[in-house]
């Protein structure tokens, strides 16, 4: 009998040998992993520090208007006690070179170099700019499927559902390369419209460059233009006129930013309908409501 018993009893022996190995195992992977995640989290706060560091020179810098460099002449004491450090700094206009060192309480080191040529740009937020652009070094014109000859003074710009759209580009040759934009907003006079119900006007960049010659079919990969799938803007509830005409705006802000930065790249952008039966916008030739852009924005250092 007590041979037996104690048969019984060794499964359950090893069973609770085993849960306890199971335990042990657990406790110390999960004290491992703990340690592990403490460690990560040290470490992703250290780059976060230095990150914060980087913009910090840039708001010092940005605020003193293009002047002098300035750096930290002591460590900035962060809200978590870790500090951060900034040395080297000098310009490269309109970038400015930095090594921005940050350190967490408990000792992780996060190191950010720029040199000139990689720096941030910096910006004059003491030289603001509002100019607001129209047909000055502008140009204009629509599309039309099955029209095979090149739309020439007309006074709108014609958008239709997969069959008409309208080509803007703006003279943006006033506005300084890598300038910070603050606002961009696009200005479209409804002049006229077949549709009976609203619908949505949608703003797309170019890729690829056009004139007074462009046609549907003809100086494009894709038949009736060029442009990025994705919207950079979109105008909802498009119906109605008025007299005088009816005014439409829409930011366009990051497209305008794109367009500066890159001056060969500026084929300006598409208007494209969704919903929408022969909406005609005023152009540039139009006696008023002409297409506008108007534009706050901070050059760069030069």
């Amino acid at each position: 009998m007590t041979r037996q018993r104690g048969m019984v009893l060794l499964p359950v022996t090893l069973a609770l040998a085993i849960v306890a190995a199971l335990a042990y195992g657990m406790t110390r992977d999960g004290a491992m992993n703990a340690s592990a995640v403490d460690a990560q989290y040290d470490i992703d706060n250290a780059r976060y520090l230095a990150e914060a560091g980087v913009n910090l020179v840039r708001w010092r810098n940005e605020q003193a208007g293009c002047g002098s460099a300035l750096g930290f002449t002591n460590p900035v004491t962060a809200l978590d006690g870790g500090t951060i450090s900034a040395s080297g700094v000098k310009y490269a206009k309109p970038r400015l070179a930095m090594t921005v060192t940050a350190t967490t309480p408990r000792g992780a080191v996060n190191t950010v170099v720029f040199d000139g040529p990689h720096g941030p740009v910096i910006h004059s937020l003491a030289k603001k700019v509002e100019i607001t652009l129209s047909g000055q070094g502008s140009s204009d014109t629509f599309l039309r499927k099955l029209l095979f000859v090149p739309i020439a003074g007309a006074t709108y710009l014609e958008v239709t559902d997969n069959n008409a759209n309208g080509l803007i580009k703006f003279g943006l040759q006033s506005v300084p390369a890598a300038s910070l934009i603050e606002e961009a907003t696009l200005r479209l006079t409804l002049n006229s419209i077949a549709s009976t119900q609203a619908g949505t006007l949608e703003i797309h960049r170019l890729l690829r460059d056009w004139g007074p010659g462009a046609v549907w079919d003809a100086g494009w990969t894709t038949a009736g233009g060029d442009y990025t799938p994705q919207a950079s803007a979109t105008i909802t509830n498009v119906l109605s006129t008025s007299s005088p005409p009816n005014p439409y705006t829409v930011r366009i802000d990051s497209l305008i930013e794109a367009l500066t930065n890159q001056p060969a790249t500026n084929y300006g952008f598409l208007l494209k309908g969704s919903g929408l039966v022969t909406a005609r916008f005023n152009s540039f030739e139009a006696s008023s409501g002409q297409p506008q852009l108007f534009l706050r924005y901070y050059p760069a250092c030069s």
